[in-house]
């Protein structure tokens, strides 16, 4: 109210988190956005998000991580039965898929649109972006893709079992060395165990 009363045209309202419920925000906001991760769970627990229910907007960030094409998938689900929008396509729905740590997003510029063309709508104001922002999520794919993500751990595993495999076989070498060494030095029985003993090696 304060800051209304001090003729702000624009005033965000960030909370610090509600879960599941709790969502009386909206009762004291005109536009209501709600951001998730991926990682909400399975995909019935999203039956228990309210903010499915009441945000005119959602954005799921960190959706380079693994898994969030399932998530963006299983939210566009929930919200058509929530508000019953069982006709139109996917991308008509009020559901973004955003990495907010890649620089000109796609996925970002298309929420950021959506956003400043519903603040356009709840008031008398122009909040439209006169930028030209990419906004198609297929024009090109990420530097590492999304089922690649661990991959400097996966080059840096299998460094780790080469180097453990050549210390053994390098072991095995000098344990060899060392029977054919002993079995020049003696004769009989004697060296026909050695003998065997390296063979096993």
């Amino acid at each position: 109210a304060l800051v209304r009363a001090a003729g702000y045209d624009l005033v965000v309202l960030e909370t610090s988190g509600i879960g599941q419920s709790d969502t009386e925000i909206v009762d004291h906001s005109d536009l209501s956005v709600y951001v998730m991760t991926p990682e909400y769970g399975a995909a019935s627990q999203l039956e228990k998000i309210d903010m499915l229910d009441f945000a005119d907007l959602i954005a799921i960030n960190k959706a380079d991580r693994r898994g969030a094409d399932d998530a963006l998938r299983d939210v566009r689900k929930q919200y058509r039965r929530n508000h019953k929008r069982f006709d139109g396509p996917d991308d008509d729905l009020p559901v973004y898929p955003t990495v907010a740590s890649h620089f000109n997003d796609p996925g970002l510029n298309r929420f950021y649109k959506s956003l400043m063309a519903a603040a356009d709508a709840q008031t008398d104001l122009d909040f439209s972006s006169r930028l030209e922002l990419p906004t198609d999520l297929a024009g090109g794919d990420p530097i590492i893709p999304r089922n690649r993500t661990r991959y400097l751990s996966e080059i840096a595993d299998v460094v780790q079992d080469g180097a453990e495999q050549a210390e053994a076989q390098a072991e095995l070498a000098d344990r060899l060395q060392a029977l054919e060494t002993a079995s020049g030095a003696v004769s009989g029985s004697a060296a026909d165990e050695l003998i065997a003993a390296a063979a096993d090696v």
